[in-house]
């Protein structure tokens, strides 16, 4: 039972040249914003990013919970 699965199409040479250059491209810009936000948080330490996970978690599940309760009381009224 093959649905999903069918033979990939075979690139022309000039095909395959243009993927690699987007693929470069793509991993080029990657490598750039990796960098980039490597060099600003630098500085930080263990301790620091500790307390920002443990932050960012007490928000998005205190606003989730909310989200939740908003959706309970919308069903008993």
């Amino acid at each position: 039972m093959r649905i999903f699965k069918r033979k990939p199409k075979a690139l022309s040479h000039r095909q395959e040249q243009r993927a690699g250059r987007i693929a470069g491209t793509i991993l080029k810009r990657q490598r750039q914003a990796a960098d980039y936000l490597n060099s600003r948080t630098a500085g930080i330490s263990g301790k620091h990013w500790l307390i920002l996970l443990i932050l960012f978690c007490a928000t998005f599940g205190s606003y989730c919970l909310y989200l939740l309760m908003q959706a309970v009381n919308s069903l008993n009224h």
